[in-house]
């Protein structure tokens, strides 16, 4: 399948250049499966939405069917308010960056982008596109090589300059960063930013990595079995999730079972746990006895000392476990009231006199006590 869905008409220099795309109850079924279910997201123009979810989510079937690869069962995918359901892939004009490259193999690098680019431009038009886009992938020098001899962060350049060497109206990624790690995904990624800006084109990209998906997203959409759970700012997002699956979703966290006991002056929940009673905050409606889930991150647990703890902080004895250098940080494996099992992250300059089987008094601010309702299971 080709890198980038091509389609005669006006081009980015003719005509508008940035979509808005709109999916309304978006469904996608497979015999009796609903692999995307009801999904509602918008990008406006110009914007990086990043999709979240485990492998097996749908994120790759919602990737196809914006791309018009498959069609929906139901629901409808718009382009400036235009419904694309009936819409073939070749008129969306969306440039496709897959999960395995999809590079042609017979192809010479500068063959592969030359392809892309619009059918009806000139030959010195379509030149220096090539030109351009190889000199901005870095490939200049690998122009006549054929995709074999690249290197894994070579390939995935070649696969986004394909991508955009054709001007798309939208650029839809299916974890771009993938066959990466370590220092080159980090280097990768920060091209790939300003690649997007450069290329003032509205994006979708698919990952399963929050380290991909939280420095990259303008808005940010967490994807399970098939459905968006939570869709907004990724700080927003990560600070206040919805459920325990979106937090453990998006990184290390402390996860409590617990029941609601009331409210503190302020309006915070107090809620009995396993560490005694917290107060926490809820970013949705809960009932008084309900039981909940209290999600709180391993950098908000913050070792407590003297006069520094504020008054509103809940604070609780924990002994250390374990302590594992990380550079920048140390992770304390702790044990709290009942032995319950916490982690907790605390920079290195202030947690080098720190010593395995030394008792603590561990505090955490309301406003990161996470308390969030029971998930429900989605309905079939």
């Amino acid at each position: 399948m080709d890198g980038l869905v091509a389609r005669s008409g006006p081009t980015r220099d003719e005509a508008s250049s940035m979509i808005r795309l709109v999916l309304d109850n978006l469904t996608k079924r497979l015999d009796d499966l609903a692999v995307v279910e009801d999904v509602a997201l918008d990008a406006r123009p110009g914007e990086l939405v990043v999709v979240l979810g485990p492998s097996g989510a749908g994120k790759t079937t919602l990737a196809r069917l914006v791309a018009g690869l498959e069609r929906p069962d139901a629901g409808e995918i718009y382009f400036n308010g235009r419904v694309m359901n009936a819409t073939s892939a070749p008129e969306r004009n969306v440039g496709m960056v897959f999960q395995d490259d999809a590079l042609w193999p017979h192809l010479s690098v500068a063959e592969n982008i030359a392809l892309a680019v619009r059918a009806g431009r000139d030959r010195r038009e379509r030149k220096r596109r090539v030109d351009e886009m190889l000199d901005r992938a870095r490939l200049e020098t690998l122009a006549s090589k054929r995709p074999e001899v690249l290197s894994d962060l070579q390939r995935r350049r070649l696969a986004v300059a394909r991508a955009l060497a054709g001007r798309p109206d939208l650029l839809v990624l299916d974890e771009p960063l993938d066959p990466l790690s370590g220092r080159l995904r980090e280097e990768f990624r920060e091209e790939l930013r300003q690649w997007l800006t450069e290329a003032e084109v509205t994006s979708l990209l698919l990952t399963r990595e929050p380290r991909v998906a939280l420095p990259l997203a303008d808005r940010l959409a967490v994807m399970d079995l098939g459905r968006i759970v939570q869709f907004g700012p990724p700080a927003e997002v990560y600070n206040h999730p919805l459920d325990a699956v979106v937090a453990q979703l998006l990184g290390p966290v402390n996860i409590l079972q617990g029941q609601l006991d009331g409210n503190d002056p302020r309006g915070d929940w107090v809620v009995r746990t396993p560490l005694g009673r917290l107060i926490g905050r809820a970013a949705t409606p809960l009932t008084l006895g309900a039981q909940v889930s209290v999600a709180i991150r391993p950098e908000a647990l913050m070792i407590a000392s003297g006069t520094s703890i504020p008054a509103d902080a809940n604070r609780f004895p924990a002994t250390i476990e374990r302590l594992e250098f990380l550079g920048e940080s140390r992770r304390l494996a702790l044990r709290g009231p009942g032995d319950w099992p916490l982690t907790s992250l605390s920079p290195q300059l202030s947690s080098k006199g720190l010593r395995e089987g030394q008792a603590l008094t561990i505090m955490v601010l309301p406003e990161q006590v996470v308390v969030m309702a029971a998930r429900r299971a989605p309905v079939r």
